[in-house]
């Protein structure tokens, strides 16, 4: 306020009776005014200043004098608009306590008593009064920086970590693009998921144990069983249900597969006369589906409700608020294995494919059927599953050394199944790969319902039941150190926030180099960066090329690799043909027998699988080979270019593991070994070249299906494997831009905080310290993540 005071007094010889009131608006306006224009700001504060009791009448007239006031101030007397705008002229100076203003402002009214503007004595006066501002020490408050909270696993651990993580450089991060990238890294973060594959045949007790799991009974449990289709069960805050219905090219295959499956012509005899007229209405061309509340759930599910509407769903979607699957986990509840309606299976096979964890169950009094141990040995040995859970249910119903008993009677099972497969050699891979849990999933439940004193009655503890030693299981299984998806969602996303930082750091290390060079200097690196923009720009629009010439390369190869799989697949028919002829030729001629349907069976299983496997592994193989020397080219090019470019490894292997490692067809064969084993009975035995013919009709119709199914499954991830591909090879050249505008954008800054009076370099390096330190703190606790995996 003595500034004011003093002003007044020397300029107007008036003393203020009372404080100064300011007009909070016009004062804000003032500020944002010496923020955007400065030299503007000073200009019109001259003029305001400069006016006394002396030269009012004359310089008031003028037109800049006019100008000003009609600008910023309102329409009083001007003699009282002039000590208005004078005393928040100076309140505004004292709050900015920028002396660069301060002497711009001299330097301006210098210039004015040298044109005889204003006397010798006011510019003394005026002088006197601006000493009097003090510059206001602006102090760089320390940052704060956020503590991640723990978790109960490795996985929620990391996850927390790097939420906080993200967290703290949003406060620190200065350039949009890094922005941007923390927000996709969030999104990336809270869409993690984890899957979870249950199987079993009929009756094996599947929805006890997931409601003993999930704390409540959402699904159906019965004697005869509920579930009847393939069920999705996600999370959700306010639960409902999504129906699929098959389309009508799907149901056309269930049609075809009836006329060789009795068990599905049954079914499908049922479903037509059962809807009658509206069968269209559900069978659609497109598909049908249909968002239902959870309680309406029974009607479409269950294969004991009067609608009979679980005939024509072909899949569900459960969304429900359980805690259980709060962290992202997902459960693919299957039909049973025994399911008649063979194309479910397919499907189930397919969503199986690509689940974290599989569980299959057994039931303790029925353990080791033939659909068991074929699954279990096809899981591992064709599904790559790398461990198999499987949980022996309903251990209340037997002993203690029974259940023993099963356990062995399930290996021993398994060893004579890969035995008749000529895989007796895998045994001990396939057998270190299980791991059994015996489990008594109804008491179990009881427990997690608050009725556990019925459970503890019949000597079954929480711990007896297994459900604690499941959950145990799981959470080390999706969430803990040695779960590959969860490392992955970490390693990729950490690798993604340490990139920001190291950006970040890069970014303000340069700018503080710029704030210790002199004007000439950073006028000639941005002059050299413009110089530069040209071959950028250039080196881009090859890159550009390069991968618009790579995509059609791509595109035209995919058709060669399609081919090339429908070739394997001609072959696998004529192998498999040769040997079921063969060995039908030797047994009727040779033993004059027909031979046993379970050898002609286990030889399609065998031979369709192996051939399924092989096919998948030479397509893999002949991408792969592809992708690398296309990926060589890609790093060649960028190695042409700057030294930064060079840094840039495409891995051709890295990129097929991430997109092609859950790559698998799946076919059921028991269309296929009908018609076989129909054939070979109707002419094996009397002719020969009559069963050869027989055997090539029903070869062709079932390969003719898996044809059209691997090109169903090949178009679709052969687009997303040419996008994913595009985008890999562009992502150095787009790094590569980004770091050339950001650096354009500091120069630009450096420029044009050369001409900024008002600039003051030590408090912008106070901050970029500070900044710097939350970086490297945010380093620091990514290593930490880092050196536990």
């Amino acid at each position: 306020m003595h500034v004011i005071h003093d002003f007044f007094l020397l300029i107007w010889n008036e003393r203020l009776q009372q404080p100064a009131v300011f007009d909070e608006t016009l004062m804000d306006a003032l500020m944002r005014f010496a923020a955007r224009d400065q030299d503007a700001f000073c200009d019109h504060l001259t003029i305001v200043l400069m006016l006394t009791p002396q030269n009012l009448s004359s310089v008031a007239s003028l037109e800049p004098t006019q100008t000003v006031f009609t600008t910023l101030f309102s329409n009083l007397p001007m003699q009282k608009t002039c000590m208005y705008a004078q005393k928040h002229a100076l309140e505004c100076l004292v709050r900015l306590g920028n002396l660069s203003l301060v002497v711009s402002i001299e330097e301006r009214l210098e210039r004015l008593r040298k044109e005889g503007i204003i006397s010798y004595d006011a510019l003394r006066s005026l002088s006197s009064v601006l000493a009097l501002i003090e510059e206001k020490k602006v102090e760089t408050l320390p940052l704060e920086i956020k503590s991640a909270l723990g978790g109960k696993n490795y996985y929620q651990k990391a996850l927390n970590l790097l939420q906080t993580a993200i967290s703290n450089l949003h406060n620190v991060v200065e350039n949009d693009t890094f922005r941007e990238r923390l927000n996709q890294t969030h999104e990336r973060l809270t869409k993690g998921d984890f899957s979870i594959g249950v199987t079993g045949v009929m009756n094996a007790g599947k929805s006890t144990m997931l409601n003993a799991l999930l704390g409540e009974e959402v699904l159906g449990t019965s004697v005869v069983p509920e579930t009847a289709n393939l069920t999705l069960i996600r999370y959700a805050q306010q639960p409902y249900a999504i129906v699929h219905f098959w389309n009508r090219k799907e149901w056309q295959r269930i049609e075809e597969g009836a006329t060789r499956l009795k068990s599905l012509e049954a079914f499908v005899h049922e479903s037509k006369t059962h809807f009658g007229t509206q069968f269209e209405s559900f069978i659609t061309p497109q598909g049908l589906s249909q968002t239902i509340r959870t309680d309406q759930l029974a009607q479409f599910t269950s294969a004991k409700h009067s609608d009979k509407k679980c005939n024509l769903v072909k899949s569900v979607e459960l969304y429900t608020d359980l805690n259980f699957l709060k962290e992202g986990v997902v459960i693919v509840d299957t039909p049973g294995l025994d399911d008649p309606v063979v194309q479910r299976e397919e499907i189930t096979v397919s969503y199986l494919s690509e689940c974290d964890l599989m569980i299959h169950l057994m039931n303790a009094a029925q353990a080791a059927t033939q659909k068991d141990v074929d699954f279990i040995i096809d899981a591992l040995l064709y599904r790559n599953v790398a461990q198999l859970l499987v949980v022996i249910t309903r251990i209340d119903a037997v002993r203690e050394d029974e259940l023993e008993e099963v356990i062995t009677y399930t290996k021993q099972s398994i060893e004579a199944r890969l035995r008749e497969q000529n895989k007796a050699s895998r045994l001990d891979d396939v057998i270190a790969r299980i791991v059994f849990l015996p489990m008594a999933g109804k008491l179990a439940l009881l427990h997690k319902l608050g009725r556990g004193e019925e459970a503890l009655a019949l000597g079954y503890n929480q711990q007896k039941t297994g459900i604690l030693a499941l959950e145990a299981y799981l959470e080390e299984v999706l969430f803990g150190e040695k779960s590959h998806k969860a490392r992955l969602i970490v390693s990729s996303n950490r690798k993604e926030l340490e990139s920001i930082v190291e950006s970040a750091l890069s970014a303000f290390a340069h700018e503080k180099r710029l704030l210790d060079v002199s004007k000439e200097e950073v006028a000639a690196a941005y002059e050299e960066h413009q110089a530069q923009k040209g071959r950028i720009a250039s080196f881009l629009e090859q890159i550009k090329q390069t991968l618009n010439e790579s995509r059609n390369d791509m595109q035209l190869y995919f058709t060669t690799l399609q081919k090339f799989a429908l070739q394997r697949l001609e072959t696998l028919q004529g192998v498999l043909k040769r040997r079921i002829y063969d060995d039908v030729s030797y047994e009727t001629t040779k033993n004059k027998r027909l031979p046993k349907e379970e050898r002609i069976a286990s030889m399609i299983e065998t031979a369709m699988k192996d051939g399924m496997v092989d096919l998948i592994r030479d397509y893999r193989y002949e991408f792969e080979k592809k992708t690398h020397g296309m990926f060589e080219y890609m790093n060649a090019k960028y190695g042409e270019f700057q030294h930064e470019s060079s840094a840039v490894t495409l891995d051709a292997r890295s990129f097929c593991e991430e997109h092609l490692s859950t790559l698998s067809v799946f076919k059921n064969n028991a269309a296929l070994m009908q018609g076989i084993e129909s054939a070979m009975h109707r002419h094996a035995k009397s002719d020969l070249s009559r069963f050869s013919q027989e055997c090539d009709l029903v070869l062709d119709e079932e390969f003719a299906q898996i044809k059209e199914m691997i090109e169903a499954k090949l178009v679709p991830m052969n687009a997303a494997l040419l996008q994913a591909f595009i985008a890999q090879c562009e992502a150095p050249a787009h790094t590569l831009e980004m770091r050339f505008v950001q650096e354009g954008e500091l120069l630009e800054k450096a420029m044009h905080r050369i001409q900024d009076q008002g600039f003051r370099r030590e408090v912008r390096l106070d901050e970029i310290g500070e900044k710097e330190r939350v970086l490297l703190c945010v380093r620091d606790e990514l290593r930490t993540i880092m050196e536990a995996q």
